[in-house]
Order: structure tokens, then sequence, then C-alpha cells
């Protein structure tokens, strides 16, 4: 199992966690739920760091300058784990922004297995300025595959070849113990929907200086939809018409898919040349940026979900605030339709603020557990799709910059005083109303 360490980055004071295949982190803003996400985002993607830095060390070496996004250039005569060295460093500051507000001994330390790990952290007794000033510490496991694999690609004209691709990326993903490949879906997502016809032209137009300035999660997330849209043409009806039948996806499954995301939408998407579209159910459409904020700020989510899970490759997504903008009925769609993904060989994690969301989860939770006498009847009311297997479930409650699992494990559900904490606060102030008036009848009288 995964295990993340981290020590006051951010708003987080100590965070200590066991990754599960599927989690949630609900608490106050501000509490660092995000930052925990992001930590997660920042180690987990590390394997396809150091495939691209080692793809570019193939393509310099050919053509005698970067043939990759500058961002994976190894500068002349350094070799592999340097230069994953000094791109940690910057990506860290892309992720978590300025160092200079970060205290001295501040760390951020992730096991992926027992001997191989990644840990960040301050050097000692210098000024944080810059990236320049991040120590990176690599686990002699790790270190040694770098060196072994310094210069390995051949270059070809075509690229690199596929069968030495493949054999790297089989050792890596085996040394990290890690197959999937991560989505980030950040909070915020309505602007950039909103501005769905003119983002192409600004990100194209951005300059590589302006592009490292985006936080590395954005960047992910904008080139992801940038790149992915034109899947879109045939809406997702006409997505579905490619997948294979592979691994227990059945045609039923995609069809219950397709059918929460209905749900959620009041409508289906289409990329209809360039233009995003919601196509309604008289099938008249809207543009994207005149839906709803809801449609707005869910249409990515859902069309990230249902792409990969066509793909049927395995991915980490994970997801801020699913449930923005969102009627209360329509969150229940979105984490049905989260946990029936998850179901399909992908690993969840979530941040959440809503009490339908854990009321959801612990509704599927309890279905996953019912006895099996009884899960014909419970299928009626819950598809067995949507069900979620508590042994691969963590919640996790996230208040002053520490983290607590709040799991109820007697009953394998996520504890119910935490899904009301705001109720208190609120119960409280409705209490005391009432006892002002109970006081004046009681005078009165």
């Amino acid at each position: 199992m995964h295990n993340l360490i981290i020590h006051h980055l951010g708003p987080v004071e100590q965070c200590e966690l066991t990754c599960s295949p599927f989690m949630t982190f609900t608490g106050f803003q501000a509490s660092g739920k995000s930052t925990i996400a992001k930590a997660i985002y920042y180690f987990r993607t590390i394997k396809e760091d150091i495939l691209e830095l080692a793809k570019g060390q193939a393509l310099d070496a050919g053509y005698g300058v970067s043939g990759m996004e500058e961002e994976f250039h190894i500068e002349y005569g350094a070799g592999l784990r340097e230069g994953l060295e000094k791109y940690l460093a910057e990506k860290f500051s892309r992720t978590f922004g300025s160092l200079r507000t970060m205290r001295d001994d501040m760390y951020a330390e992730y096991y992926f297995t027992k001997t191989c790990s990644v840990k960040i952290s301050l050097k000692d007794g210098t000024k944080c300025t810059g990236s320049g000033h991040l120590r990176v510490t690599l686990s002699r496991e790790l270190i040694k595959f770098l060196d072994d694999k310094n210069d390995f690609f051949s270059f070809t004209p075509l690229g690199v070849p596929e069968y030495e691709l493949i054999e790297f990326k089989s050792e890596l993903y085996k040394m990290f113990d890690d197959p999937c490949s991560v989505v980030y879906i950040p909070a915020g997502r309505s602007m950039i929907t909103l501005l769905s016809q003119q983002f192409s032209y600004i990100y194209a137009t951005m300059g590589d200086v302006q592009k490292r300035s985006l936080d590395s999660c954005t960047k992910d997330y904008l080139e992801r939809i940038l790149r992915l849209k034109p899947e879109f043409s045939e809406g997702l009806e006409g997505l579905a018409v490619h997948y294979k039948e592979k691994d227990g996806l059945t045609l039923k499954i995609v069809s219950q898919a397709l059918a929460l995301i209905k749900k959620i939408l009041r409508g289906t998407y289409r990329c209809s040349n360039g233009e995003e579209q919601i196509i309604l159910e008289n099938g008249k459409y809207i543009k994207i940026n005149y839906s709803s904020s809801g449609q707005q700020e869910s249409v990515w989510i859902l069309n990230l979900l249902f792409y990969y899970l066509l793909q049927q490759k395995q991915v980490l997504f994970i997801i801020e605030e699913p449930e923005s903008h969102l009627f209360p009925e329509s969150q229940k769609y979105m984490i049905e339709l989260i946990a029936m993904i998850s179901n399909y060989n992908h690993s969840v994690v979530l941040t959440t603020h809503s009490p339908y969301v854990l009321g959801t989860l612990n509704n599927l939770l309890y279905a996953g557990s019912i006895p099996e006498r009884y899960s014909r009847d419970a299928e009626k009311v819950i598809p067995e799709p949507f069900w979620v297997n508590s042994g691969r479930f963590d919640a996790w409650f996230v208040k002053g910059g520490k983290i607590e699992n709040c799991m109820d494990w007697e009953i394998h559900m996520i504890q119910n005083e935490r899904i009301d904490e705001i109720s208190k606060v609120i119960n409280y102030d409705f209490d005391k109303l009432l006892e002002l008036q109970e006081t004046e009848e009681s005078v009165v009288y």
C-alpha cells in the first residue's frame, strides 16, 4: 500500500495516511483537503515524469536539441537522476506555490513500496527564494533504477521504439507498484467551460513562461481537455460505439453510465466543429457557455469519467468538489457514477463539503455490505454496479491542519457525526433561539 506523509505544507500541519483505492476527504474550507489531493497528484505522476525525461534524453541525443517540451529537457552532460531531481523541485513550486511562505521544517514524503520512495524538503540554512532551495531525496532503489536506465532509449526518426517503451514502462510501473495514469479534475471548472470557444486560442497564444505559471494540476487538466475534445465529435453515444467488451465492462454498464450522465446534465455532450454543446432531450442543443452553472461544472467530470471507462486502462481520478453547483439529487447521481467507475479497475480521490455526497457514499457502502441473501432485493433499491466495497474505501476528516480517519469500522461506514458536522453549529444556534422563546413563555405564564 502507498503511504503519504506531509509536515507543515500549506495549511496541513501533519498528515500521515495509507492510500486506499477509493478515498474521500471532507472538512472546512482552507483546512488542507486540496493540499493533500495535490500532494497525491504530485507523487503519483512521478513515474510519468521519469518516462518523459527518459524519452527526452533520446530525442536530445538524436537532434542535438530537445525534441520534447522544454520542461522535460535534461541539460547536456546531466543524467536521468539529476534531471529528475531538478524537474521535481520545479514541479513542486508549480504545484504548491511560492516557497517563501513555507516553514523551514516543511517536508512531504511518499512511499510507493518499502524500498521505493521520494521526499521533498527545504535545504538547511537557506532562505527560500526558488526551487533551487528544495532537496529531493530518492530511495536507493529508485536511484539505482535511474542510473541503470540512463540513456536507455534508442533514437530513431520515428521516435522511441515501441518495444523499448513497453519494457521501460513495465519495469517502471512495477517498481512504483502503480499501474494507474492520473487524471486531476480541479475545482473552479465552470470558468474554463465558460470560455470554451475562446480557450483554445487563449492557450495557443500563451508563451512557455505563461504556461509554466499555471499550477501543474490546472495545466494538466486544461491540456487534457484540449487534447480530448475532438474525441467527442459524435457525442458520448458515438464514443461508446467504438468500445470493446472487456473485463466485465458490458453494454449494460456503459448504458447505465450514459443514463446517469443524462440525468445530471439533463442531456448529453457533443463537440461539433470545435463548438461544445449540450444536446437536450428534445434534440435541440445549447452552447456550453450558455448552459447552467451546474452543467458547466460537471460536464468535463462526466466526459473524462466516461472516456476513461471506455478506454479500460487503470486511472486514478482526483476530483475536487464534484458536487459544485449541483442540486442534491444530481449530487447523488454523480457519486453513483464515480462509484461505478471505481468498480471497473480505477481509483478515486474525492474532496467534498457536501453531506449529500457523504450520505450517498454511506448508502453505497451499506449496499455493498448487505448479506447475500438480501442482495437481490437490495439491487432493486440501488443497482449492484454502484455498490462500494468498504475494503477498498477510506474517509478522512481534515480540520485545523490535521487529518483523522472518520470511518466507523464496526459498521464499515462514514461516521454520521462527521456528515452532520456543520449541522451541530446550525442546531446549536436554533436551540439557543428556542431557549429564548421558552424562557419568555415561562416568564409570561
